[in-house]
């Protein structure tokens, strides 16, 4: 392995886990509204239902989207990076990629909630 393997390896995976890690209390419905943490449209502040159900849906998008970090990111650790320097960019600068589309979608899905009743 090389030393861009690596670095690009454990970027990917740790970025990945983290998100996931951070997407379960969204997805569970632990986190109240709040100054710092969670899905933080202005249609999320609506009212506490609104909070809840947007927030979980843009935890499961978070997660669903962050396996595919951890994945790239073990198969990095394979790839033979240094000797690639087009492949290493684009797998230094993906991760953005797997984090803005669930934002994107969450975005979409906030504009679009109505709540119940």
């Amino acid at each position: 392995m090389d030393a861009v393997a690596i670095t690009i390896g454990i970027s990917w995976t740790l970025v990945g886990l983290i998100s996931i890690a951070l997407s379960v209390p969204l997805i569970r419905g632990h986190i109240r509204p709040n100054a710092f943490y969670g899905v933080r449209f202005p249609q999320s502040f609506e009212s506490d239902e609104a909070w809840f159900a947007i927030n979980r849906f843009g935890g499961m998008r978070l997660a669903v989207w962050s396996t595919p970090l951890v994945v790239v990111g073990l198969v990095s650790f394979f790839l033979p990076l240094r000797s690639n320097t087009a492949l290493a960019l684009v797998l230094g600068f993906a991760p953005l990629v797997f984090i803005l589309i669930p934002v994107f979608e969450s975005w979409r899905f906030a504009r679009r909630y109505r709540p119940r009743g």
